[in-house]
């Protein structure tokens, strides 16, 4: 099974377009670690609903999963200083995928 975070989550949630109850489900489902039983109980819908939250977090969350010792990064500065790093940063990455080819 997928391991979904704090970070992880957040991210799912500022880029796809569940609603905040939706959400709020899958806080407590993946970060507190409550039973679907009892979620579905405490929202008032069927167990299969909070199985499908499940399934649908961790497909985003695994949209988002970066390879094995990668990193990500965000860039905040003069226009021509965060230019200037990205054209280094593709000449880098072309570089290493042309010594891995």
């Amino acid at each position: 099974m997928t391991v979904v975070d704090r970070h992880l989550l957040d991210r799912v949630a500022q880029e796809r377009r569940f609603d905040d109850r939706t959400l709020e489900i899958a806080r407590r489902l993946f970060l507190d670690g409550h039973k679907p039983k009892r979620l579905a109980t405490e929202y008032g819908v069927i167990h299969q609903r909070i199985y499908a939250i499940r399934r649908l977090v961790q497909a985003a969350v695994n949209d988002f999963r970066l390879p094995e010792g990668w990193s990500e990064v965000t860039l905040r500065g003069p226009v021509d200083l965060v230019q200037a790093t990205a054209a280094l940063f593709d000449k880098e990455m072309r570089a290493r995928e042309e010594s891995d080819a």
